[in-house]
């Protein structure tokens, strides 16, 4: 588990530029001082080649990837379990979030120490899927300019069967009160029915609601169940709410409770995730108190998110042991 950083650190760490094939440990690679071109780290027995450190991801904040792997490694055992044993897309920004950004679904070449899985994607061709297994995986696909993690609802050993599904409060146009309120009629829903649900910052323009499950119902059917929770979200707050896809169509104070992304194939950036927006906002578990006091996407970066994690705890550490069966019409 890799959670320290060097905040608080007794001893100053001097850490010489390491020579051909040597490698470095986390805590030395952490108490780097703005190191440029690339390195080997030592992480969990795996040696993880690291490049071009010193390239900026964001340009605005003066960022860097090194910046970001920093993030990673101190966010690892907070983001991971949501990670494990998922299938990957990779949305790769090797130039950083102001350059073309390129999906990638097959995965043809990979460091021994990767795993891939060969799956059907949605345009049923059969691709090599990457799979985030370890922290050594998250951090080669970082390395590779994978800013933000997308992995798969379902894990491989229950590969048709998501453990969770999730509600999207997309506000386009809306002003940013109303999401909250919106995530409000979310809970007061959940509740009802005796469900535990847990919100998030998606680190972009939105909240995401998300309702652990067990693995028990395929994709159709728990894609179903959330169309019909999106539905009696937008029924009953129809002012400030809608399930209506075309923005045309909405009028600008609805946000769009989308249901659509619990599709197989589909994903949503990960809890935790760092997101390719300015401000190098993260997504950020939630309580229900921080969502009533009026909670902000830019409250939460990845520059200090693992200190408020670290202080405050994590809001979503009871998820996996919340996992529900469903027993509703959809």
């Amino acid at each position: 588990m890799v959670t320290k950083s060097k905040q608080g650190a007794s001893k100053k760490v001097k850490v010489a530029r390491p020579t051909e094939g040597s490698s470095l440990s986390v805590k030395e690679f952490l108490a780097l001082k703005k190191p440029k071109g690339d390195l080997i780290l030592e992480v969990e027995g795996e040696r993880v080649s690291l490049t071009s450190l010193d390239r900026i991801y964001w340009p605005g904040e003066k960022l860097t990837k090194f910046d970001l792997l920093c993030y990673y490694l101190k966010i690892s055992s907070f983001i991971m379990p949501f990670l494990k044993d998922r299938p990957a897309i990779l949305q790769r920004y090797p130039r950083g979030i102001k350059a073309p950004m390129f999906f990638q679904q097959d995965t043809s070449t990979a460091p021994s120490y990767i795993k891939t899985v060969r799956l059907v994607n949605q345009e049923g061709r059969e691709v090599n899927y990457s799979v985030y297994t370890t922290l050594a995986s998250l951090l080669h696909f970082v390395n590779l300019g994978t800013i933000e993690q997308h992995p798969w609802h379902s894990t491989l050993k229950h590969l048709d069967k998501p453990d969770y599904l999730m509600l999207d409060l997309d506000p386009k146009q809306a002003p940013w009160k109303n999401v909250l309120e919106v995530a409000l009629v979310c809970k007061e829903i959940f509740d009802e029915l005796g469900l535990p649900a847990f919100p998030k910052t998606s680190g972009s323009s939105g909240i995401h609601v998300y309702l652990p499950l067990r693995p028990k119902y395929d994709y159709r059917r728990v894609a179903a169940i959330a169309e019909g929770l999106a539905a009696e979200v937008a029924r009953r707050a129809p002012k400030i709410a809608t399930v209506q896809r075309s923005l045309a169509k909405r009028q600008k104070q609805q946000v769009y409770v989308d249901a659509l992304q619990n599709a197989r194939g589909k994903t949503i950036a990960a809890a935790f995730s760092a997101r390719a927006k300015d401000g190098a906002t993260a997504s950020m578990p939630l309580t229900w108190k921080q969502i009533e006091k009026g909670v902000k996407i830019s409250d939460f970066t990845i520059e200090n998110l693992p200190g408020l994690v670290k202080k405050h705890g994590d809001a979503w550490k009871d998820f996996f042991d919340s996992r529900q069966e469903l027993n509703l019409p959809g």
